[in-house]
């Protein structure tokens, strides 16, 4: 009987230990529950502040910009044209 009692006495030790990892388990998974729906909730407001189409200045303006900071630049209308559809293509 005595052992028996100890064999119980070990299990109900073990049952206990393991209901307080299962608890710490329990507040770890909250946790992290609230970290993702706050990520989440940042990135919905990142998504929304991003614009979605990116707004160049015309090829003119950006050559007489170029010009008035590089005044031996040897690029011409066609070059700032050609860059201009480069980046909106790599913004789409």
């Amino acid at each position: 009987m005595k052992e028996a009692n100890r064999q119980l006495a070990e299990w109900d030790t073990e049952l206990n230990q393991l209901h307080e990892r299962n608890g710490d388990l329990g507040l770890k998974v909250q946790m992290l529950e609230q970290e993702l729906k706050e990520a989440r909730r940042d990135r919905e407001a990142n998504k929304n502040s991003v614009p979605t189409v990116a707004e160049f200045p015309e090829p003119a303006d950006l050559l007489n910009q170029l010009k008035a900071r590089r005044k031996k630049s040897r690029a011409d209308m066609v070059d700032i044209a050609t860059l201009l559809e480069i980046l909106e293509a790599a913004t789409d």
